[in-house]
């Protein structure tokens, strides 16, 4: 019960932080996901056991990107495909081999994907002509809706496990239960503030399903490392990257969803 509230008022700061960044300006945001990006490299080279300055010096680039360098979207074209391949190549890892060598090419990869997620933040901040928070912030409370009831009735529930070598407390009774929460949040602010028309529908079903790969992703990392947390930053979660491991991996397939529609 100690662990449970632990758990429930660090996770209640660091989404409180987020959104409060989401709603106050642009430049907010940056800063914050800044620094958070700053600390998920760092926790997952923890977990290769390796460093590499490059990709610190590539998510600076990717969060301050100048304005006049996306003009024309050639650059943001490349930095989608470098960023699906990339994500592909991860999940391929992830559902085919089933294991995560410590090799330069995987870790290349990885990063990648890692990296270019925060370019994709910082881009669904910015959607739209005028300064709309909404889309950024229903992006974020979907993803932990969707991943507190899957852990609340997986928990409860649970019995059919999805990957249990990779993960054994993920289950398909969990994976519903924060389907239909997700599928309830995202109704009721389409209903409010219409942010997607009819295709809110076609959102019920990605956000969960990414949101889990995410997280399947980070344990498969993880348990390659024999490591619990990527970190211990936030009490009762682990690391920065342990909270955020959902919303890296689905911000490329949320943003084009909004490019798309």
């Amino acid at each position: 019960m100690k662990n449970f509230w632990t758990r429930f008022f660090s996770g209640i700061l660091y989404a409180l932080l987020i959104t409060i960044s989401v709603f106050y300006s642009k430049l907010s945001f940056k800063a914050l996901i800044t620094i958070f990006s700053i600390i998920v490299l760092k926790e997952y080279f923890n977990l290769i056991n390796s460093k590499n300055y490059f990709f610190l010096i590539l998510v600076l680039f990717f969060v301050w990107t100048p304005k006049n360098f996306l003009i024309n979207n050639y650059l943001i074209i490349i930095i989608c495909v470098v960023s699906l391949i990339s994500s592909i190549y991860c999940t391929s890892l992830l559902f085919l081999k089933r294991s995560f060598k410590f090799s330069e090419i995987n870790f290349f990869f990885s990063l990648l994907q890692i990296t270019s997620s925060f370019f994709f933040m910082v881009q669904i901040h910015e959607h739209g002509n005028v300064f709309s928070p909404l889309y950024l912030f229903l992006f974020f409370s979907s993803t932990w809706i969707n991943n507190i009831f899957a852990y609340l009735i997986g928990s409860k529930f649970g019995k059919n496990k999805i990957l249990e070598k990779i993960s054994p407390n993920k289950t398909w009774e969990g994976f519903f239960g924060g389907l239909f929460a997700s599928f309830t949040f995202i109704y009721f602010m389409e209903l409010n503030f219409n942010l997607f028309d009819v295709y809110w529908i076609v959102l019920v079903l990605i956000i969960p399903v990414v949101s889990l790969i995410g997280d399947l992703l980070q344990s498969f990392y993880k348990r390659r490392a024999k490591i619990k947390d990527s970190g211990n930053l936030i009490p009762g979660h682990g690391g920065v990257y342990d909270r955020m491991d959902s919303v890296i991996y689905s911000a490329i397939y949320y943003y084009l969803f909004l490019k798309i529609i």
